[in-house]
């Protein structure tokens, strides 16, 4: 036996399996965040559907007591003139002709004309209100109908996410002190590093902008780079006073636990911080990052300004996670589950590459 050979592992090559150890978690989490990101926006976006078809149907609601209303007026209108035509206008002659000359005749012919006519317009109005009261009714019924498609989407949208939050929260609690310190450590190199890769890659961008510019000014011109970040909009508008009341709401949440669709005041996901934020600066906005994106004007990356929102997703202006900017590459976020609020980088290899101006 050798030496120093007591059959126990060394503390290198604890460190070392604690690491694999950690690396899989953090890989697993970042995996799952995403696709609970995912599944958090379609709920987002079902729970906004739902609420447009029940005020749908509350208006459809509204429309059809008006038409039963005008329709219940058409018939008693209706039943008493047939029962004036029978009783003869309080006469006993069933048929109500109670006339002591011709001329007394004729003129009752020429009343029971007009009251003939004004009662077949009666009779049509009524079946027009039938025939609007089957429609509404109609549209009512597809409306609950795509109200109830929509709630189910939103429900197993819901239950999803409850499943993947409630597997990473199991996978942390599961690991040790060390090895949930080292997961944290590993996401923090991560996010350093896609920053530092994102840096350089918009550095390059802009290089080759400046330099197609360049040529355009000299009568050499080129087609434009896709996702000019350097091109701002000409009716860009200036940042508002309620970004400094955003930013301070957004920082006094730093260390809060993230909670999905969570919009404070203990706990928060990313789209209700930034909604929450926005709300102390005087704007509305809906719950979702998407939806988010699609309400502001949209802001070059190296135009941002504290205050304005910053998105993350896969493809194109689709997304499925907001931060908000504090500071020139910096923003806070409400990441993941088992994560707190916190200041990190927003420079990562999903950024979307204009952000958002309330």
């Amino acid at each position: 036996m050798h030496i120093g050979d007591t059959g126990l592992a060394s503390p290198e090559t604890d460190y070392a399996g604690a690491t694999a150890q950690a690396t899989k978690i953090q890989e697993q989490i970042a995996s799952n965040s995403r696709r609970a990101d995912m599944l958090d926006e379609q709920y987002l976006k079902a729970q906004r559907a739902v609420t447009v078809a029940n005020r749908r149907i509350t208006a459809t609601q509204q429309q059809i007591s008006v038409i039963e209303a005008r329709a219940r007026r058409l018939r008693d209108r209706l039943r008493s003139r047939a029962a004036l035509l029978y009783m003869g206008a309080g006469n006993s002659d069933p048929i109500g002709v109670d006339a002591a000359s011709v001329q007394d005749l004729g003129s009752m012919a020429q009343y029971a004309a007009a009251a003939a006519s004004r009662d077949g317009r009666l009779l049509d109005d009524l079946k027009r209100a039938d025939a609007q009261l089957n429609s509404q009714h109609d549209t009512l019924d597809g409306q609950l109908a795509a109200a109830q498609d929509q709630e189910r989407a939103a429900e197993s949208s819901r239950r999803e996410v409850a499943h993947i939050n409630a597997t990473m929260q199991k996978l942390l609690d599961s690991t040790s002190a060390n090895v949930r310190v080292l997961v944290a450590k590993i996401e923090q190199q991560g996010l350093a590093a896609a920053a530092a890769a994102e840096r350089a890659w918009l550095q390059r961008l802009a290089a080759q902008q400046a330099s197609r510019r360049a040529h355009a000014r000299d009568g050499d011109a080129a087609a434009p780079i896709p996702g000019d970040v350097g091109a701002a909009p000409g009716n860009l508008p200036a940042p508002t006073v309620g970004a400094l009341a955003a930013v301070a709401y957004a920082r006094a949440q730093l260390g809060k636990p993230y909670a999905y669709a969570g919009v404070g005041p203990d706990a928060f996901d990313c789209s209700g911080l930034t909604m929450m934020a926005w709300a102390q600066g005087g704007v509305s906005m809906a719950h979702g990052s998407q939806a988010q994106y699609d309400a502001f004007p949209h802001v070059p990356i190296d135009q941002l300004q504290p205050g304005d929102l910053v998105f993350f997703g896969t493809s194109g202006p689709t997304n499925h996670h907001v931060g908000i900017v504090v500071g020139p590459g910096i923003m806070i976020d409400a990441p993941h589950t088992g994560a707190y609020v916190q200041l990190v980088s927003y420079f990562r290899p999903d950024l979307v590459l204009v952000g958002g101006r309330p």
